[in-house]
């Protein structure tokens, strides 16, 4: 089973590259306070880290952004107490094809929209995760590093501290020093 699985992986990844080659975006330096719309992919690993990531939405919503989320379950089953939250779009498991692309209508809106900014909050190399950001229009993509990958315009190392807050502080840190309008 695990060989199967192992073959299905690489599959998709195979898939993805064939897809990132053929992708046109306009590639554009964002500063975080300049952006009015903004993409955010997670995974809530815990309460802790997905009560940071919706207090990280509330501030950009506050600072007049438009903000769209979508958040990957690593589980067959979206637990109801993610499903009651308004604002972001969730998938699991048993929302992936055969080689784990996620199916759900909104991931194919979401990566067609054009964002200023699209960041992933994700600590992990998560597959569902990856493609969409892979495959995003967004202008400027930021994220921690993924190994081997080469989709970000800003990436933020965090083998020292593999926590989202502290990812969210970095990420923030490094897109409000870019392209700063005087």
């Amino acid at each position: 089973m695990a060989v199967f699985r192992e073959f299905r992986k690489k599959m998709g990844y195979r898939s993805l590259r064939r897809r990132v080659n053929k992708l046109s975006r306009n590639r554009e330096f964002v500063n975080i306070k300049d952006a009015e719309t903004v993409g955010i992919l997670f995974q809530p690993v815990d309460d802790k880290s997905f009560e940071t990531v919706k207090l990280f939405l509330k501030s950009l919503t506050e600072e007049g952004k438009q903000i769209f989320a979508i958040g990957y379950v690593d589980s067959p089953k979206i637990p109801d107490f993610y499903l009651l939250r308004k604002g972001i779009n969730f998938f699991c498991k048993h929302d992936l094809s055969l080689f784990f692309r996620p199916e759900p209508v909104f991931v194919d809106d979401f990566i067609e929209r054009e964002f200023d900014l699209l960041i992933n909050l994700s600590v992990d190399n998560l597959y569902p995760l990856e493609y969409i950001y892979a495959l995003s229009k967004a202008k400027f993509k930021a994220a921690k590093s993924l190994n081997g990958s080469d989709h970000s315009d800003l990436t933020i190392d965090i083998k020292t501290n593999r926590d989202v807050e502290f990812l969210i502080q970095q990420i923030t840190h490094y897109l409000s020093l870019i392209n700063k309008k005087e």
